[in-house]
């Protein structure tokens, strides 16, 4: 199925990139939008963006002015997209859902509208259709790892996440728009009536990837393959989205504890419901913090569980490590729709690779050893080449996945690492933030 005319994508690669090297370079001082500093260059670090604003509704109006040219070309791009019809009343649907249960994302936006001078509809309307190309771009397929304490060697918190795609003519979308969107620069936000600052690749407000914020809470996750087969349960219910409460937590949490208790606490939306703000509902999340803390959270509308680097009852292995990919390893998959391994064993072929290579490394992890994790290719179908079911993977005849970028966490020293393409051929990028952080 054509996604884009070869006019479009054409148009939108030339537009997209002149977008991304746009945002005009500052010495550091603020750019005036009333009466609170609101976007500018880390004056420690010319490659990372900084965002202040008193409210959401601020954030949200701050960078729309800043990057309108950015959303333009995104409003350019919906002209492009076949196959995927919206009705005005799936837009309200979505705002009358977000009004309901997280209400500072549609503040976000109704000020991203004023700001870029797009109606709030139609920027509903985008986001759902950025959601229907980049949500088929994310196979759901990813896989990362989390190590602490005595599994280290230098008592130290690492975690990893590989992210994946689909290959294809979705990929060509991917490798062209959806990357570098994301990859570019790394952003640092503070919205003054919340807690913690935050950093994050991706587009502001529609589309984040939240990495790390200032206490040193770090995430990462992996999207839940749910079952095909008809005949068997999957539990849907109403509640906030996972996008919304991934966000949440970072500007309001500061470590695995108060994530677990925020999480058990909150009416969780899931379901085979795929439209924005749901593109990742089900989803695993992961998190480590300075603290040396470490949590994996299985969790769907009725059903959570949250193990920690302590759990080994639960794990089955020794402290301090934890690994999840795309399927349920410690919820029932008879009560959430999880899929068992012969409905797909690649997750489960990744999984089981990853819990090996900790358990391999344990008491020597280092960041050296992370990145060699993220860049496995020693596991899957092939034990001598890469293939769909390695850590690391390249697309084959079985499955049209590939790992399109990473990135590392280590909160401790308030660093993030990542790549802006495929780890395996593309260097990793470290940013220490403990400066932008420490202000």
């Amino acid at each position: 199925m054509k996604i884009l005319t070869k006019k479009g994508m054409a148009l939108l690669t030339t537009l997209l990139f002149l977008g991304l090297v746009s945002v005009p370079a500052t010495d550091g001082r603020a750019i005036g939008v009333g009466k609170t500093k609101t976007f500018l260059r880390d004056k420690f670090d010319e490659s990372v963006i900084y965002i202040e604003a008193p409210s959401h509704y601020d954030y949200g109006l701050r960078v729309g002015r800043q990057n309108h040219l950015q959303y333009k070309i995104i409003n350019f791009l919906a002209r492009f997209i076949k196959n995927c019809k919206i009705s005005e009343k799936e837009i309200q649907d979505q705002i009358n859902d977000m009004e309901y249960y997280c209400p500072f994302l549609l503040k976000e936006l109704k000020g991203l509208s004023a700001g870029c001078n797009i109606k709030l509809e139609r920027l509903v309307y985008l986001q759902m259709t950025l959601s229907n190309i980049f949500g088929r771009c994310l196979s759901n397929q990813c896989t990362v790892t989390l190590s602490s304490g005595k599994a280290t060697k230098n008592n130290e918190t690492f975690l990893t996440q590989n992210i994946d795609t689909k290959t294809g003519e979705i990929s060509r979308i991917s490798e062209r728009i959806l990357r570098p969107l994301i990859t570019l620069r790394p952003k640092v936000v503070k919205i003054n009536t919340l807690c913690y600052k935050y950093v994050y690749l991706g587009i502001p407000v529609l589309w984040e990837f939240p990495l790390m914020n200032e206490e040193g809470l770090g995430f990462g996750g992996t999207g839940l393959i749910l079952t095909k087969n008809e005949s068997r349960y999957i539990d849907e219910g109403q509640g906030v989205s996972t996008f919304m409460l991934e966000r949440l937590t970072m500007m309001t949490c500061k470590n695995v504890s108060e994530v677990a208790n925020l999480w058990k606490n909150t009416e969780r939306a899931s379901g085979t419901y795929r439209e924005f703000p749901h593109h990742f509902d089900n989803s695993m999340s992961v998190w480590c913090d300075k603290e040396g803390g470490i949590l994996v959270i299985e969790q769907t509308h009725n059903h959570i569980i949250t193990v920690f680097g302590n759990s080994t009852d639960i794990t089955g292995t020794k402290e301090g490590i934890l690994w999840s990919a795309n399927h349920h390893q410690w919820l029932d998959p008879n009560l959430t729709g999880s899929v068992f391994r012969n409905e797909n064993l690649p997750s489960y072929i990744r999984a089981d690779r990853a819990r090996e290579l900790l358990e391999e490394n344990y008491g020597n992890i280092t960041i050296d050893v992370c990145k060699s994790i993220v860049r496995d290719y020693k596991g899957g179908w092939d034990k001598d080449k890469r293939d769909s079911a390695d850590i690391c993977r390249i697309s084959d005849e079985k499955y049209p996945s590939m790992t399109n970028f990473a990135w590392i966490i280590q909160p401790k020293s308030l660093c993030i690492y990542w790549t802006r393409g495929p780890p395996h051929r593309y260097r990793f990028i470290k940013k220490d933030l403990s400066r932008i952080f420490g202000e």
